[in-house]
């Protein structure tokens, strides 16, 4: 089952210290209960390298600038993105933040 959208945000902005970007949280906040996401508190951010290793396994999403990013050539490293991996009947969410990781 879903954590609750505010947690997941919440927990995804404490990580930094500071808000996530607005189209990422409002994709976020459109699409948590319905892909059944959840976040782990203790390690709830990714570097370029997790992102590059999950890219192409069956099911995983990349969101940058709150849309779903198809190609790598279309991934941005110097901009935030989440990361979600699929996991049992749902996925887990990861922060990519390119100033902190």
């Amino acid at each position: 089952m879903a954590q609750p959208v505010e947690w997941v945000i919440r927990v995804l902005d404490d990580s930094r210290r500071k808000s996530i970007e607005y189209e990422n949280r409002r994709w976020l906040m459109e699409n948590i209960e319905e892909l059944n996401v959840c976040v782990c508190v203790e390690n709830c951010l990714c570097d370029v390298f997790s992102i590059v290793k999950n890219w192409n396994k069956e099911g995983n999403i990349l969101i940058q600038d709150g849309k779903n990013v198809q190609f790598k050539n279309d991934f941005n490293p110097c901009k935030e993105a989440l990361s979600l991996i699929r996991h049992d009947d749902g996925y887990l969410v990861f922060l990519y933040s390119p100033k902190e990781v």
